[in-house]
């Protein structure tokens, strides 16, 4: 198999971890796998060894040309985007690393022949790849780690012109109706394929996984802040802005909370790990004694396991535009046994895992619910997930789904032939 994956490690964003974890248990499972990937991000000392195959990325001219990648793993960063990304369809990246990693395909194809190639979305431009290894014969499934025209990852009035929005619909339905088979994360978006495009999407969501083995993302700390073992430690684990999330409706319950209940939010201390904003490191310094907010900042992948593993309860905060929003940090919490706070909108996937998990669910602006929420935190009255629940979102487990709908791709694409 060839995956193909703009994002993995030493990639410190959110999208490599999916990539990675199919990639190692696809392998540890016995599959002969070749994952070809950006270079973009630096390189790791086992690549010649796992057969990592990293292309020229044009990304790299914003890196001054490290060799490191440090320039992608800031603890502060900036949602602004690229002004490519206002000109192209689907994404700049059909410029920056599409043409590269194409020819890089075509070549590996080439010299080992492969059955299946997988490609994963975001950046959506990937599945060209996949599109030019069918025209050769080989099998091909299109991973979407978020919707495309639906609900799309990318901001809101990012194309200033109606016309880029019907390309993009276009490129949509041309590209994924090409596909032998399609798999995505959440059933929002697979209820959208079979209704909107007739693409009968399986269901192979992200899940969790144990640390050991796990690359270390350059430039991130790998010390996890020490919780305090006198309050209920809620930790949260990624970025805000960048997915359209909003922490203020949180923040101001806690407050409120203070000043109403002192002796709950005393009991509590709430933990925001990983890259913010400028405006969001601001917002953490609002006054909420005796409860208390930390900023453990940027983290690597082995601190963030160890942080989620010693807190008392995870809090996801999901954007309220997206039914499809889960997030690969919920599947994280359910790995680490956690009760979950969930800010989401009540028809998403992400407060019916959340549901399913024992955790509660808040709208993401119910400010009044919220606080009750936080009191209840703190009185430890707030369930955890199953080890049944948790068994059925490890990452060995969702690597079996997807090997098999490989193989399926691949008797397909022999029919066919």
């Amino acid at each position: 198999m060839l995956l193909v994956a703009h994002f993995f490690p030493p990639s410190s964003e959110t999208g490599a971890n999916r990539p990675a974890a199919l990639a190692r248990h696809l392998r540890g499972q016995g599959h002969d796998l070749t994952v070809l990937t950006s270079a973009a991000y630096g390189t790791l000392p086992e690549d010649d060894e796992l057969g990592t195959v990293r292309t020229r990325d044009l990304q790299r001219l914003q890196s001054r040309g490290s060799r490191s990648g440090a320039g992608f793993s800031r603890a502060s960063y900036s949602t602004r985007p690229h002004p490519l990304a206002r000109v192209l369809v689907p994404d700049p990246y059909a410029l920056a690393w599409l043409p590269f990693a194409r020819g890089a395909a075509l070549r590996l194809q080439r010299e080992r022949g492969f059955d299946c190639v997988i490609t994963t979305s975001p950046p959506e431009s990937s599945h060209w790849v996949g599109a030019a290894l069918r025209r050769r014969g080989v099998a091909w499934v299109a991973d979407l780690r978020d919707g495309w025209a639906f609900e799309p990852h990318i901001q809101e009035g990012l194309w200033p012109t109606r016309g880029q929005l019907r390309l993009n619909a276009r490129l949509e339905r041309r590209l994924l109706g090409r596909a032998d088979s399609v798999t995505v994360v959440t059933e929002p978006v697979a209820g959208y394929l079979r209704e909107q495009l007739g693409i009968a999407a399986e269901l192979v969501p992200n899940g969790w996984d144990p640390p050991d083995g796990e690359p270390v993302a350059e430039g991130r700390a790998e010390s996890a802040p020490e919780l305090d073992s006198g309050r209920v430690s809620l930790v949260f684990t990624g970025r805000l802005a960048a997915g359209n999330k909003d922490a203020a409706p949180l923040v101001r319950a806690l407050a409120e909370l203070a000043r109403e209940d002192p002796s709950a939010a005393e009991r509590l201390e709430v933990v925001f790990a990983g890259a913010f904003t400028e405006d969001e490191l601001g917002l953490f310094t609002t006054p909420v004694a005796p409860a208390r907010i930390v900023v453990a900042g940027n983290l690597g992948r082995r601190a963030v396991t160890k942080l989620q593993r010693s807190a008392d309860a995870g809090l996801l905060i999901a954007a309220d535009t997206r039914r499809q929003e889960s997030g690969s940090k919920l599947f994280e919490y359910i790995g680490a046994g956690l009760p979950i706070l969930a800010l989401a909108r009540p028809d998403s996937a992400a407060a019916e895992i959340v549901a399913e998990a024992g955790g509660l669910v808040v709208g993401t602006d119910d400010v009044p619910t919220l606080k009750r929420a936080l009191a209840t935190l703190a009185a430890g009255e707030i369930g955890a997930p199953s080890a049944e629940l948790r068994a059925s979102y490890a990452w060995p487990e969702l690597a079996r789904r997807m090997a098999a709908v490989a193989e399926g791709a691949v008797a397909q694409s022999s029919a066919r032939r």
